[in-house]
């Protein structure tokens, strides 16, 4: 099987024995995998560099879980990422890389993927373009979150009640606990509902504190994909001392 000038990009790689890569590409039809680019790290070879970041059309044959790169082209302007939307886009290719099954077409995703990551070089706010990310990469798996009804009674959510998020189950209303003693999972309604909705606070300090309250339900809602590993790119975002938490 011989696949050519398929739009990709580069999610992680790492230097294979003497001149070669081994290469984790998210192509648009084909979804992610990994391919081994022989000779691509000769310095007389053109394509020896393959960075993240930067749309491709690539080349590759095999049927095995490990491809052979074949040829790789730039076809469009490196996505140029500094500081806290570097490790943002390190961030999302992480995702992918852990999220999403092998050989698994994601056309959607890979769109938003691209939509995103043109909008983060364009200087729109980091926080929001991730939980959009995370929210459609849930969508897109199977696991769209549903926060405007109870996952037990079928009741719709009220703003006034306090409700506990279960990644595998959903939302559920609880009696009301102390705040000492809140644990990350419960959410009042009103919280929920604005996130559902996508409704935009006036006032900053909700804004900020819906925007925590998404954090939160993001983080809890994408762990059970994670396959019980840390992100390590959140570990490097910490070291770093970045002024923006990428999740």
């Amino acid at each position: 099987m011989r696949v050519d000038g398929e739009p990709a990009f580069v999610l992680h790689s790492r230097s294979y024995r003497e001149t070669s890569q081994l290469v984790d590409l998210f192509t648009r039809h084909h979804g992610r995998f990994r391919a081994v680019a022989r000779g691509f790290r000769r310095a007389k070879t053109p394509t020896r560099t393959l960075s993240a970041f930067t749309p491709l059309l690539v080349c590759w044959s095999g049927k095995s879980d490990l491809k052979t790169l074949v040829n790789a082209e730039q076809s469009g302007s490196s996505l140029m990422l500094t500081g806290d939307r570097l490790f943002s886009g390190f961030y999302l290719n992480e995702l992918l890389l852990r999220v999403l099954a092998e050989n698994d077409p994601h056309e959607w995703i890979f769109d938003c993927y691209l939509e995103i990551m043109t909008k983060l070089v364009g200087g729109e706010q980091v926080e929001p373009a991730l939980r959009h990310f995370e929210t459609c990469l849930l969508e897109d798996i199977g696991y769209a979150l549903v926060l405007d009804v109870d996952a037990e009674s079928g009741e719709p959510v009220e703003a006034g009640q306090w409700y506990w998020f279960d990644p595998t189950v959903g939302i559920v209303a609880r009696h009301r606990v102390s705040e000492e003693h809140r644990a990350p999972n419960w959410f009042q309604g009103i919280e929920l509902l604005a996130i559902q909705h996508g409704c935009d606070q006036t006032d900053s300090a909700n804004s900020l504190a819906s925007s925590r309250a998404k954090k939160r339900l993001m983080r809890l809602a994408i762990h059970p994909h994670l396959g019980g590993k840390p992100l390590r790119s959140r570990e490097l975002f910490n070291r770093s001392g970045g002024s923006v938490e990428e999740s």
